[in-house]
C-alpha cells in the first residue's frame, strides 16, 4: 500500500510566498508544488531566488514536492535550446529546493501538422531533457495537458512505451476528461509510470472546474489505484476554482472561462478557494481503500 502525500499549487491561494505558507499550515499541508513565487514563474527564477525561497520554505517546515515548471510548453517548431538551457537551469534549482521532480509537457504541435507528423521531433526533445535531468539524478515527470502532444491516453502511452522507466507520468484527471479521454482507464494503462497525480475535477455538464468528487473525474477510483502502488507517491492539490494571479493564462491553456458571478463552487478568495480543494481531497482520500 501507497503512502500518499498531500502537496498543492500554493500560487492558488496566494501570489506572496508568505501567504502561500500561511495557507499550505492552515490546511495542515507540509509540502508544495512550487509554480510561482512573489509573482516569478519558477522557470524564470534566478539562482539568489531560488535560494531566498528555498530558505523561508524551510524555516516554515515546507517541503517541495516538485516544481511545476513550464518546460516543453512551448510550441515544436521554436528552437530547442532555450528549452535545454531551461532544463538544465531548473535542475539547479530542484537540489535547491530539495526535491527530484521537475512536472514538464511534451509541446504543442504546430499549426497544420498532426501528432503523427510531429512525433519524432517530440521523441528527439524529450529524450535530451531526460538525458540532461539524469545527469543532475533528477526525475521528469510528463504531465496529460490539453493540445500538447500527450493531452490524450494514447500518446502518453506512446511516450511511456518509448522512454520506459526514464520518463514518469503524472495524471491530471480534468486535463484528461477535457480533451474527451477517460482519466480511470488511462489511470489503469498507465499506473506502472505515474508516480504523482494533480487533483482537479471538472463537471462535464458545463465544463466547469469543481472540487474533487463533485464532477466527473472519478478521482476516488484513480486515488484508490494510487493507494495500492507501493512506496510514497504525492497528491497534488491544483483548484482553479476562484480568481487568482494568472487568471488569463489559465483560462487560455484550459479552454474554461473561471466563473464571474456568485455560481456553486465559487469562493470569496484564493485562500479559501484552496482550503475548499484541500478539505474535498482529504475527504475522498478518508473513504479510499
Amino acid at each position: 500500500m501507497a503512502q500518499l502525500i498531500l502537496t498543492g499549487f500554493a500560487d492558488e491561494a496566494a501570489v506572496n510566498l508568505t501567504e502561500q505558507i500561511k495557507a499550505l499550515q492552515a490546511s495542515q499541508m507540509h509540502f508544495v508544488e512550487l509554480r510561482q513565487v512573489n509573482g516569478v514563474n519558477i522557470g524564470s527564477m534566478t539562482q539568489e531566488q531560488a535560494k531566498e525561497a528555498a530558505c523561508q520554505l524551510r524555516d516554515a517546515g515546507i517541503g517541495v514536492s516538485c516544481l511545476g515548471t513550464p518546460l516543453g510548453k512551448t510550441p515544436l517548431n521554436e528552437s530547442f535550446e532555450p528549452v535545454a538551457e531551461m532544463t538544465r537551469r531548473l535542475c539547479d534549482h530542484a537540489h535547491t529546493f530539495g526535491s527530484d521532480n521537475l512536472r514538464i509537457f511534451s509541446f504543442y504541435l504546430p499549426e497544420g501538422q498532426s501528432a503523427a507528423d510531429c512525433r519524432a521531433e517530440v521523441i528527439d526533445r524529450m529524450g535530451r531533457m531526460l538525458d540532461i535531468a539524469a545527469s543532475e539524478a533528477i526525475s521528469l515527470l510528463h504531465e496529460n495537458e490539453r493540445d500538447i502532444y500527450g493531452d490524450i491516453q494514447a500518446r502518453c502511452y506512446d511516450l511511456h512505451q518509448a522512454f520506459g522507466q526514464r520518463l514518469r507520468g503524472i495524471l491530471d484527471p480534468a486535463n484528461y476528461l477535457l480533451v474527451g479521454t477517460d482519466p480511470l482507464a488511462a489511470m489503469k494503462q498507465l499506473e506502472p509510470w505515474i508516480d504523482y497525480l494533480h487533483i482537479k475535477d471538472v463537471r462535464l455538464s458545463d465544463r466547469r472546474i469543481v472540487p474533487a468528487g463533485a464532477g466527473d473525474g472519478q478521482i476516488s477510483e484513480i486515488l484508490s489505484i494510487m493507494k495500492h502502488k507501493p512506496g510514497k507517491h504525492f497528491v497534488s492539490i491544483e483548484p482553479h476554482l476562484t480568481l487568482f494571479a494568472g487568471r488569463d493564462k489559465l483560462e487560455k491553456e484550459t479552454g474554461v472561462e473561471l466563473p464571474q458571478s456568485a455560481e456553486d463552487y465559487v469562493y470569496q478568495d484564493g485562500p479559501t478557494a484552496f482550503a475548499a480543494a484541500v478539505a474535498a481531497c482529504r475527504r475522498l482520500l478518508g473513504q479510499v481503500s
